[in-house]
């Protein structure tokens, strides 16, 4: 799954819906029996356990959920614990965390038990089901020019949250980020350690930062890569994200403008061919042919992997541009197959539940538009700003406009009083979660420290970079906090 939300296009919605949910001082206290204890057994390449939490923390006598977890114990004598989440929300922890030897240096990995679970609602956590076939909700072009076009976004979405009120009634509720923050520390508690460390990456840096507000004595060292910016609105964020792929797709035009061994539009204008071929593809979806099925790739899924390869940065730019030119010769394998690893499916047109996850937490976290005219009118607003990813970025979001469980979070920034330094951590040019994002939340936390990275990537930390590893490696295993004002190149 890696560090990354359900998809390139959705992170906007995660910063403006989930980017929400402060904590106060007067946290739940669990009490210990109501925490219990987890029994680790061997479990393809790491340690699996489980651990009972309350479904709603104001009532603990109530119905309990079960949280699944994953551990991969350090190979010395270890300095605590070590959790992580790996975004979405909606991506698995348990799956993140079997390819943590990947993904965490070897003197990480020597001297922390790593730690990570499913939060509810998502995989082996009490998933939220909603449909299991997504094709109609993904292939919707999300640049609706025709009231024709601004009903089938309305009819996919209506389908698609009906089906969540349908099959995940009761659990809709209870799946907010203060939420899966308690739970983190009631798995902090039934391990027995006062304080964690902790990585998040992407989204899972807002449970963090929530974790921090609610529960700052429980933190020894906290790192937050690839920033949501609570503070932010559901409108400004959905802008900020847009204009970032926008900027993030010229500069990959100015690439294989001056690249002769780009392969789209190898000595034309990829700007121009790019439109181009997008008119194309919106007026008539491209045959296409993934895992032996033949589809068709349409605008919904051609803007999606268009944005997952972007995700990359520079080192996913060949891959683009071998899909680009594949299309423009009239097949759409390549990108389909970009947007397929992006909204998780499967052969024969199942998908895994980060879908169901993803919309559920966020809708839940924050307020979005109140009515599809509302959509409308900042879909507009963010074509103006970002022609290309502006409007779908706002329309994907509609299915938390029709959702049936209100908002309880509200946009406000997070301080974490109390808590240790924190160190931010930023890209310069992550198209997901924009530099001003990081710098605002490293501005809001009474003690964090942002560490600024010159790059294009969504997220920067177990990249290779020497400076980025080297000062956050050195913060988790010594607490030494980064200069102010380190930056990266």
């Amino acid at each position: 799954m890696g560090r990354r939300p359900l998809s390139a296009v959705l992170v906007a919605l995660v910063a403006a819906a989930t980017g929400a949910c402060t904590g106060n001082s007067g946290s739940v206290v669990l009490r210990e029996e109501r925490t219990g204890r987890i029994e680790w057994t061997p479990c393809s390449r790491v340690e699996c356990g489980s651990l009972s939490v309350p479904l709603d923390f104001t009532r603990p006598d109530g119905p309990h959920i079960t949280l699944a977890l994953a551990r991969l114990p350090a190979v010395r004598k270890p300095i605590g614990v070590l959790f992580t989440n790996p975004g979405g929300p909606g991506a698995s922890g348990v799956d993140f965390l079997r390819s943590a030897a990947d993904a965490f240096p070897d003197a990480i990995r020597a001297s922390f038990d790593l730690v990570s679970w499913d939060p509810r609602g998502v995989a082996g956590s009490a998933p939220v089901q909603c449909l299991d076939h997504l094709d109609s909700f993904y292939a919707v072009d999300h640049d609706p020019r025709t009231p024709a076009a601004v009903a089938n976004n309305v009819s996919a979405s209506r389908a698609f949250v009906d089906a969540c009120r349908k099959n995940s009634r009761n659990l809709l509720p209870y799946v907010s980020t203060a939420a899966t923050a308690r739970d983190l520390d009631a798995i902090r508690a039934a391990i027995g350690d006062e304080q964690i460390s902790y990585v998040g990456f992407s989204y899972g840096t807002l449970v963090g930062a929530v974790y921090a507000d609610l529960f700052p004595r429980h933190v020894r060292a906290m790192v937050l890569d690839g920033v949501v910016d609570p503070a932010r609105s559901y409108a400004d964020s959905s802008l900020d994200q847009a204009r970032s792929f926008d900027a993030d797709l010229t500069a990959f035009f100015d690439h294989c403008r001056a690249d002769a061994k780009c392969a789209f539009a190898r000595g034309g204008d990829p700007a121009a061919a790019y439109d181009d071929l997008a008119r194309q593809i919106a007026a008539e979806p491209e045959p296409a042919t993934v895992s032996g099925e033949h589809r068709t790739l349409g605008p919904g899924e051609f803007d999606i992997g268009v944005a997952s390869a972007l995700y990359a940065g520079t080192a996913g730019y060949d891959d683009l541009a071998a899909a680009l030119a594949q299309a423009a010769r009239g097949t759409g394998d390549g990108m389909l197959a970009l947007a397929d690893a992006y909204t998780d499916r499967r052969s024969g047109g199942t998908y895994s539940n980060e879908t169901a996850a993803f919309y559920a937490v966020s809708c839940i976290d924050a307020p979005a538009p109140p009515t599809v005219a509302a959509v409308q009118q900042l879909a507009a607003r963010a074509a103006r700003l970002a022609p290309h990813f502006g409007a779908s970025t706002v329309w994907l979001g509609l299915p938390c406009t029709l959702w049936p469980v209100p908002a309880v979070g509200k946009v406000a920034p997070i301080h974490a009083p109390g808590a240790p330094p924190i160190v931010v951590v930023g890209t310069t040019h992550d198209p997901a979660t924009p530099y001003s994002w990081a710098q605002s939340l490293a501005a809001q936390l009474r003690s964090g420290r942002l560490l600024s990275v010159e790059g294009e990537s969504h997220t920067s930390y177990g990249r290779g970079n020497e400076c980025v590893d080297g000062n956050v490696d050195r913060y988790l295993l010594e607490l030494a906090v980064p200069a102010r004002g380190t930056r990266c190149a």
